[in-house]
């Protein structure tokens, strides 16, 4: 942890501590934070493409320069402002350097604590947000003044500095910086939480390698903040991540491509039953069948997958059922602009919570972290969580994502 003294702004593409200092001024301009004495903590992922792909890291420093320089033509809003970079090391070092930061909150005096306001921007891909916002939410759902302390005095800023971006605040750095320097409020977001009420996974009697599968290595609950997804979506994930580590870049299209003819001959289709239900906890509907996928979303009008309009509308849940190859072949297009909506092939319908029961090995990702599901672990669950992590929208956002205005 280092406190900025200078920026060094002689290379013209980005990096962590050339966007700390961009990222300064115009924070410092935005009336949201007007007359606080605020923290901010930016939490980089040096590796994400936003940094390491040459032509994307210049086109993010030009617009981040370009708005700093704005910025800095305008008034002050805050009463003070101190920024701190960290950048991450290693997978899950996010959610360490967040837990920290709310360690650090939580040691202070009530008065001090209630004078002060953080931010937290996150800059990299969704792993990046997913563990930064998984540290945020944990805290939040601990108890009562925890919660009160994350809802009232933290806001999470997810800038789009990975390769799909679908969980950030904006797809591109000009829509993420529009709600510092537009009309826009403070919300509170909801998560997915997913756990199995079973055993452990059964690796004594399952031919995988469990830990081929993993990268989320904690055991249940795991969370996530856009959708979480069991089945092909799932295995693209893995199988897209797994390419990343070798060959970086967006493979995600190639791999929905050839999990049409691979995921079956590696996950076997077999029955499984899934029910849906109300936030009252009422039925909605049972469905008992081989599935391609299932998933449940925060909200509705969610993307995956690199801007795919899996959830187009207001329905937050959405599954397949198994189809012959000729059939997934016609309609795997659909999914890219959200066309699948009027598929026969496809339900879907809003949910708080499902339950899936099974006998299979099966993939489960949250915001593409995956882990692998054997028969020993179901009942599986998703559950929307009570919102929580508090974000920036846009006064303009005309689609409903879930969120409670602060």
């Amino acid at each position: 942890m280092a406190h900025l003294d200078f920026i060094d702004m002689a290379n013209s593409t980005i990096s962590p501590k050339t966007l700390a200092g961009f990222l300064e001024p115009i924070i410092k301009t935005s009336p949201l934070f007007k007359g606080q004495n605020l923290y901010v903590h930016i939490i980089a992922n040096p590796h994400a493409g936003g940094f390491a792909q040459y032509k994307v890291a210049q086109h993010n420093y030009t617009v981040l320069e370009k708005a700093a320089r704005e910025a800095k033509l305008k008034p002050e809003q805050v009463e003070k402002i101190t920024v701190t970079l960290h950048a991450t090391q290693k997978p899950g070092h996010a959610t360490i350097i967040a837990n920290d930061l709310i360690n650090d909150l939580l040691s202070l005096p009530l008065h001090d604590r209630h004078r002060s306001h953080t931010l937290i921007v996150t800059a990299g891909g969704d792993g990046t947000h997913l563990e930064a916002q998984t540290a945020l939410l944990k805290e939040g759902l601990s108890s009562d003044s925890d919660r009160d302390l994350i809802t009232t005095h933290v806001t999470l800023l997810r800038m789009p500095f990975g390769t799909g971006n679908d969980g950030s605040d904006g797809r591109t750095v000009e829509e993420s910086l529009l709600r510092l320097t537009s009309p826009a409020h403070f919300a509170l977001q909801r998560a997915i939480k997913v756990w199995y009420s079973g055993l452990l996974p059964d690796t004594a009697n399952s031919h995988r390698k469990i830990d081929h599968y993993e990268s989320l290595s904690a055991n249940p609950p795991w969370y996530a903040f856009n959708i979480a997804s069991i089945g092909i979506d799932a295995f693209i994930t893995y199988m897209t991540n797994k390419t990343k580590r070798v060959m970086p870049g967006d493979t995600y299209q190639l791999w929905v491509d050839l999990a049409c003819l691979f995921y079956g001959i590696n996950f076997p289709f077999s029955n499984m039953v899934i029910d849906t239900f109300r936030e009252n906890g009422k039925l909605i509907k049972t469905y008992n069948t081989p599935i391609e996928f299932c998933l449940l979303g925060v909200s509705g009008h969610r993307t995956y997958g690199s801007n795919h309009k899996i959830l187009p509308n207001t329905d937050n849940f959405c599954m397949a059922p198994h189809i012959n190859m000729v059939k997934k072949m016609l309609i795997k297009n659909l999914f890219d602009n959200g066309d699948h909506v009027d598929s026969p092939y496809v339900s879907m319908h809003q949910a708080h919570k499902i339950t899936i029961n099974g006998s299979q090995d099966i993939l489960v990702q949250m915001d593409g972290e995956v882990h692998l599901i054997t028969p020993s672990c179901y009942p599986l669950h998703m559950e929307r969580t009570k919102p929580i992590i508090r974000i920036i929208e846009l006064d303009s956002e005309k689609e409903d994502r879930g969120t409670v205005r602060c």
